[in-house]
């Protein structure tokens, strides 16, 4: 991430370097009465100091001309600098940055890992960050990654489905598993790999077909969950019986934060 004094002065550079083609496009037209195409043509050569000039100038022009030269010069040199700036913190505070998420995620302990950043998988992170639980995202895309870095969660970017992805989430150490993408075959996948590494973790699989669940629980999921199913019911129950909803929803919430209840 470049910060916002590296952007100030790539700006500066640029404005810089445009203001000497202008200055030195209008003084050539003015003091040599070139045309826009030859003074802008004399102002770059001059700039690059290059010295291949169209016609001889007059010696007001070749005074004009030290004084685009200095200013060209130095313009360019600014804005070279300004650019290797940009370049090189972006780069350097982006393996820091990945260098201390790393070492983060390696000191977690009995934690969560949220594979898969979609919908679900946000409103898990969501959840568990209300409740202060330890937790890591871990997802292939750059802008999902990216988010989680924003709201301050650990993340990880990678497939899921490869054991080294697993393993630098901490698997050997994590409390459970959710698996949360929208993808079945990936969430079969993601559970077949993480049983396999783990035997005692606790492994959540959400399910978008129906015929999935079985297949999941045989890949070794300990619960299978689907969402529609879960929103299905929700949706029915609270047309049917209101009251009984607002009364569960009352007694397993305390103001903004909600009681978990675990089922061993």
């Amino acid at each position: 991430m470049k910060t916002p004094e590296s952007i100030r002065h790539l700006r500066i550079a640029i404005i810089l370097v445009l203001s000497v083609l202008v200055l030195g496009t209008i003084g050539y037209m003015l003091i040599e009465q070139f045309s826009f195409a030859d003074a802008l043509y004399t102002t770059v050569d001059m700039m690059a100091t290059v010295g291949s000039m169209i016609r001889p100038l007059s010696s007001a022009g070749r005074m004009f001309s030290i004084i685009v030269i200095v200013l060209g010069v130095g313009s360019l040199l600014y804005t070279f600098g300004a650019g290797m700036e940009f370049i090189i913190e972006g780069h350097f505070s982006q393996a820091i940055r990945r260098r201390l998420m790393e070492n983060k995620i390696a000191a977690l302990r009995n934690h969560y890992i949220i594979c898969g950043y979609g919908r679900v998988g946000l409103q898990i992170a969501e959840e568990f960050a209300a409740a202060r639980l330890p937790f890591v995202v871990i997802d292939e895309k750059e802008s999902n990654v990216g988010n989680c870095i924003e709201r301050g969660y650990l993340a990880q970017q990678g497939d899921a489905t490869s054991d080294d992805v697993l393993r630098e989430a901490g698997i050997q150490h994590a409390k459970c598993l959710l698996v949360a993408t929208d993808n079945d075959a990936t969430n079969i996948s993601i559970t077949l790999t993480a049983r396999h590494l783990s035997s005692k973790l606790f492994i959540v699989a959400r399910a978008n077909h129906n015929e999935t669940e079985a297949k999941l629980k045989l890949a070794g999921a300990d619960r299978v969950l689907s969402p529609y199913t879960i929103g299905g019911h929700r949706m029915a129950n609270l047309a049917l019986q209101p009251g009984v909803m607002e009364f569960f929803d009352t007694i397993t919430k305390a103001g903004d934060v909600e009681l978990a209840v675990q089922v061993e």
